[in-house]
C-alpha cells in the first residue's frame, strides 16, 4: 500500500479494555480534516468491537474477517494484543503498524491470577464500577486527571460496556500470549507511542519494545498518561499521518 493523497487507506483501530469508537473519535476527527483540505492521507477507519469474546486470538480472527484484504493497523493497550494477533496470522494484510499504550510481554503468573481472580469476584459484593478514582490516577496525567469531560468519557464507555463485558476482556488479556518474539520479524513500518505519565504500562517498556522492532519509531507524548488518543489526540494524528504518508 503507497499512501497518497488520491488514495483512501483504510484504517483499523483496536480498543483497549471497557473502551469503544469513542476512544477515536478524536484522532478521527483530525485526521478527516487534514484529508479534506489534502494536508494528510484520506482514510477510511474502521473500529471492530472487541466486546463479545473472551480470547485474544478469537477477537484477532473476528477483525480479519470484517476488515479489507490490506490495511494499516492501530491498537491502543488491549487492542494491541489483539493486534499482534492479527500480525500472527496475517502479518501480510498490515501494510503499517502502530502501538499505543501497549505491551508484548505476557502477564507474570502473579498477575494472571489476580486478573482472574478479579474476573470472578467482580459485581459479586459490590455494584460494577469500571472506573474508580484509583485507577483515573494511573491512567491519566495530572493535568487531565480532573477533566470532566474526559474522566466523564471514560466513565461513560465504561458503565455502557459493563460488567460482563469487563469480565470477557479481563480473562481475554489475563491469558494473552508473549509477543515477543515476534518483535525482530516485524517487516513493516511501525510507530510505538506512549503517554510520559502511563503508570499501567510504563514507558520504559515501550522503548524496550520500540528498540526490538527493526526501524520503529518510538514517541514518548508530554502531557499524556494511559490514553493518548484522548490526552492528546492532535499528536497521535500527526504520528499516525507520518506513518502511513
Amino acid at each position: 500500500m503507497t499512501a497518497n493523497p488520491h488514495t483512501t487507506i483504510p484504517v483499523v483501530f483496536l480498543s483497549g479494555m471497557l473502551a469503544d469508537y469513542r476512544m477515536w473519535q478524536p484522532v478521527i476527527a483530525r485526521m478527516e480534516a487534514r484529508g479534506r483540505i489534502g494536508a494528510a492521507p484520506v482514510i477510511a477507519p474502521m473500529i471492530p468491537a472487541l466486546d463479545t469474546k473472551e480470547d485474544v486470538a478469537v477477537m484477532a480472527r473476528d477483525v480479519l474477517d470484517l476488515v479489507p484484504d490490506r490495511f494499516v493497523l492501530v491498537g491502543m493497550s488491549m487492542g494491541g494484543y489483539v493486534a499482534f494477533e492479527i500480525l500472527r496470522m496475517a502479518r501480510e494484510r498490515v501494510s503499517h503498524l502502530m502501538l499505543v499504550n501497549t505491551r508484548a510481554t505476557a502477564d507474570d503468573p502473579l498477575m494472571r491470577r489476580r486478573r482472574l481472580l478479579l474476573a470472578r469476584l467482580s459485581g459479586v459484593n459490590l455494584p460494577f464500577r469500571g472506573i474508580n478514582d484509583a485507577m483515573l490516577d494511573d491512567m491519566l496525567h495530572p493535568d487531565h486527571r480532573h477533566n470532566r469531560e474526559l474522566v466523564g468519557l471514560l466513565s461513560d464507555m465504561a458503565e455502557d460496556l459493563g460488567e460482563d463485558v469487563f469480565k470477557r476482556q479481563i480473562i481475554a488479556v489475563a491469558n494473552r500470549p508473549d509477543s515477543m518474539a515476534l518483535l525482530p520479524e516485524l517487516d513493516i513500518p511501525c510507530t510505538v507511542m506512549v503517554g510520559e505519565a502511563d503508570r499501567v504500562i510504563s514507558p520504559a517498556s515501550h522503548h524496550d519494545m520500540a528498540a526490538r522492532i527493526p526501524g520503529a519509531r518510538m514517541i514518548e507524548v508530554a502531557g499524556a498518561g494511559h490514553y493518548v488518543p484522548l490526552e492528546q489526540p492532535d499528536i497521535c494524528a500527526d504520528a499516525l499521518c507520518e506513518l502511513i504518508t
